[in-house]
């Protein structure tokens, strides 16, 4: 705000002013005139100087001007042109032209201005400015200054106080209105004091004209309060905070507090404030009820909560102390907090509690400490400091420390655990792969062996795409549709197992299994692969697929040899019938060629022979064709038929089957029955295998009975699944062999006559090439009941026809 340039009146002094020495004086009484002039001056509690009225140059200044301005008499005089180089700059102009306008009119001015003292300290003068005029022409030039910097001070803090008080009284919250003593009169209201009553008030007195006020008893729903407060007006006394109750003009009640000041008792205006404390009132209650919360939650919280000095000393504790560190609330106050955590910790503690200290109100340091139970152990606590020194009813730093033993155990065990896979990576006899997911899935890491199972050095992997690895990779990784398959594959299971074939650097192909799990590290898809050279396991299932192969033909030669018994009699009764046979066609022949000429041999005679011959012919014929098809099936039973997969016939095969073991079951008097389905049954698979399970089954189930018993074969459906069923009526299995009659070498049999393979390798056959299983039910002294089932590839059967005896 520009300074104000207050106005004077011209004045003339009747001689020399009062600070120049007389001329016409002796020079004795000149000096003493001079020292009283300078010692007046002196008292002047401002700069009393006086310039030259022709050069405007300093002839004299008063010691204050050093007190006010920091310049030195000596310095003001000497400097040439020093009172105008220290004008404030955006004084200067005004100045000039006062002090010009002066000493042309010889007028005393008064002008305020900034002036710029020693140290660039800025001093508000009033300078008083004289010039003597004699005969119109300037012949003394003097004047005072005087420091108004405080003056100024006030007068612009006076400005901005009248300015402040207008805006509050029309943009305060608090209403206020100047009332009459006498009659309650509103003479002047500002906005906040109109919302609290929702209209225009007369008086704060008489009945109001709104109807809701009307119907509710006017303005004071107690009019007690009204009489109160009119009395303390009348009496010219202040009223403070008293608690009322206005109706506004909607009807509503709220709760205000009054507060009235005499301000002119003469003219009986008094300045009366209300305040809506209604929300307050309301908050206070929701208050005390949150505080009342707020302490049982902080009375029952597992968290501990104390109050700490700047210092470190507690100042209060919740319960919580006790659970969490075993020591009561009360007796830990007054103790340092750092007497309760582990020293090593101390110097850490102090750095940050002391962030939270000097850091400024509401600042918080958080850290995770371990804190000394009562009975010594050590707990990790997670700590926030807030500052709350400021806050009057704290006064202190707020700690809320919330028990994390069990959180840091596990993360320190979690770093342990990723050291060790760190270590496992590096040192697993399986090459390992971190893969990114997105892209050509490049490699991130890989250990020493996944690189040299690969054929080259780490440095050399990572960073090429996964599929360089792989020997047809570049046209797997051109198609985007077969990409997008796999990663659907991956994220649906989340793990896959396959076994797959590797290219190395020098192009040759291995085998390996690759184990993937798809992770997230970071935000981020990687695929982690475990990857193992298993060529020397594909070395060694080949060599035990050909021992295995080996041992089923042994086993079927073993199964042959138990039939070899009944092959004798069933191609020597057919062979002794057919040479039979041919001896009588022989004898027929011989007749033949006797009667021929005869005179007593008729030509009946000769049909005769010929037809006898022709049934012998043809009974040969069809011995001969048994023993064929007997041949057949034997043929059947022993070859080897690892590469002739296939659907066939089921009931044919067992029925050929049975064909060869009904001797086996004549000579040992048990009865063989099969029980023919009216529809065809087909599997998938090797045919000889399906002889080799119903072979040993039915062989086994003839030796456990006794004579006259029976053994069945069937095919079934139990509960929607085909079944094979070998049922028998003999002895039954005992139950502490049940449980081992499929392992391996395992046999009830004496010496020589069982190896034990037979279950085992029927069991190999039945899971493993037809995808089935096999089930055995028995019962002590009623026989035993063999199920094999089959997937449902196998087509359903029709209708059993009626049971069949076999060869019996």
């Amino acid at each position: 705000m520009p300074p104000r340039q207050a106005g004077a009146t011209a004045c003339r002094w009747p001689g020399p002013p009062p600070w120049r020495p007389s001329t016409a004086r002796g020079p004795m009484t000149q000096l003493n005139e001079q020292s009283a002039v300078s010692r007046l001056a002196a008292l002047v509690q401002g700069v009393v100087w006086e310039a030259d009225p022709q050069t405007q140059r300093a002839t004299f200044v008063s010691p204050w001007v050093e007190t006010l301005l920091g310049f030195t008499p000596h310095e003001w005089l000497n400097a040439p042109g020093l009172w105008a180089s220290r004008l404030h700059p955006e004084d200067r102009a005004r100045v000039l032209a006062s002090h010009a306008h002066s000493l042309a009119t010889g007028e005393p001015t008064s002008v305020e201005y900034r002036f710029l003292a020693a140290g660039d300290r800025t001093v508000w003068v009033r300078d008083l400015v004289t010039p003597l005029m004699e005969q119109g022409q300037l012949v003394a030039l003097g004047g005072v200054m005087l420091d108004i910097t405080a003056e100024r001070a006030q007068q612009d803090a006076l400005a901005a106080a009248l300015t402040r008080f207008e805006k509050v009284f029309q943009a305060s919250p608090v209403g206020i209105a100047l009332v009459s003593t006498a009659s309650g009169e509103v003479q002047q209201a500002n906005a906040a004091f109109r919302a609290v009553v929702g209209a225009r008030l007369d008086t704060v007195f008489a009945p109001t004209a709104h109807r809701a006020q009307e119907e509710q008893g006017g303005l004071w729903p107690v009019p007690a309060q009204a009489s109160t407060l009119q009395a303390a007006l009348k009496a010219g006394a202040a009223v403070r905070d008293v608690h009322a109750q206005w109706h506004r003009a909607d009807g509503e009640v709220r709760d205000v507090l009054l507060s009235a000041e005499p301000l002119d008792p003469a003219a009986g205006v008094a300045l009366l404030m209300v305040r809506d404390v209604t929300a307050r009132l309301q908050a206070e209650a929701r208050l005390r009820t949150s505080e009342r919360r707020f302490r049982a939650l902080v009375q029952r919280s597992s968290d501990l909560l104390t109050v700490i000095s700047p210092g470190g000393k507690m100042r209060y504790a919740s319960p919580a102390m006790q659970a969490v560190l075993g020591h009561d609330e009360e007796e830990v106050l007054g103790e340092n907090v750092l007497a309760h955590m582990h020293p090593d910790e101390h110097e850490a503690i102090r750095t940050e509690f002391a962030k939270a200290v000097f850091g400024g109100p509401g600042t918080t340091s958080r850290l995770t400490s371990r804190f000394r139970r009562r009975d010594g152990e050590y707990r990790w606590l997670e700590w926030v400091a807030t500052n709350l020194l400021d806050d009057p009813d704290v006064q202190g730093m707020v700690m809320n420390s919330r028990d994390v033993t069990d959180w840091v155990l596990s993360e320190q065990a979690l770093k342990e655990s990723r050291r060790t896979f760190e270590v496992l990576f590096e040192a697993s006899p399986d090459g390992v792969m971190l893969v990114d997911f997105a892209g050509d899935m490049p490699i991130l890491h890989c250990n020493e062996v996944a690189a040299r199972m690969k054929g080259y050095a780490p440095g050399e992997l990572i960073g090429q795409s996964t599929y360089v690895a792989l020997p047809n990779g570049q046209a797997l990784l051109a198609d985007a549709q077969a990409n997008e398959a796999f990663r659907r594959r991956v994220r649906e299971a989340g793990t896959l197992r396959f076994e797959s074939e590797q290219l190395r650097k020098d192009g040759t192909i291995f085998p390996v299994e690759i184990n993937l799990a798809l992770l997230t590290l970071d935000g981020r898809e990687v695929l982690l692969s475990v990857e193992r050279d298993i060529s020397e396991r594909r070395a060694a299932e080949a060599a035990l697929q050909a021992s295995q192969a080996r041992l089923l033909s042994s086993e079927k030669l073993a199964g042959l040899g138990r039939l070899t018994a009944g092959l004798a009699h069933e191609i020597n009764t057919p062979l002794a019938a057919t040479l039979n046979e041919l001896h009588e066609a022989t004898r027929l022949v011989q007749e033949y060629r006797d009667s021929v000429g005869h005179a007593g041999v008729t030509d009946d005679d000769h049909r005769e022979i010929a037809r006898e011959l022709a049934a012998s012919v043809d009974a040969a014929q069809r011995n001969l064709t048994r023993i064929g098809d007997f041949i057949r099936k034997i043929r059947g039973h022993t070859r080897d038929t690892v590469s002739q997969r296939r659907t066939f016939d089921a009931v044919a095969g067992v029925e050929d089957t049975l064909t060869m073991l009904a001797h086996e079951a004549r000579a040992a008097k048990v009865n063989l029955l099969f029980e023919r389905p009216r529809e065809g049954v087909t599997l998938q698979g090797e045919p000889g295998r399906l002889t080799q399970v119903v072979t040993n089954l039915v062989v086994n189930a003839i030796h456990a009975c006794p004579p006259g018993a029976d053994v069945t074969v069937r095919f079934a459906v139990r509960e929607g699944t085909r079944t094979l069923e070998v049922e028998d009526t003999g002895s039954g299995i005992p139950g502490d062999v049940l449980g081992r009659i499929f392992e391996p070498m395992f046999t009830t049999k004496e010496v020589g006559k069982g190896t034990g393979l037979g279950l085992s390798i029927i069991h190999d056959i039945v899971t493993g090439h037809f995808g089935g299983d096999i089930l055995v039910d028995t019962r002590l002294g009623q026989g035993t009941t063999f199920t094999v089932t089959f997937p449902e590839a196998a087509e359903p059967a029709g209708p059993l026809a009626p049971a069949e005896q076999l060869g019996v």
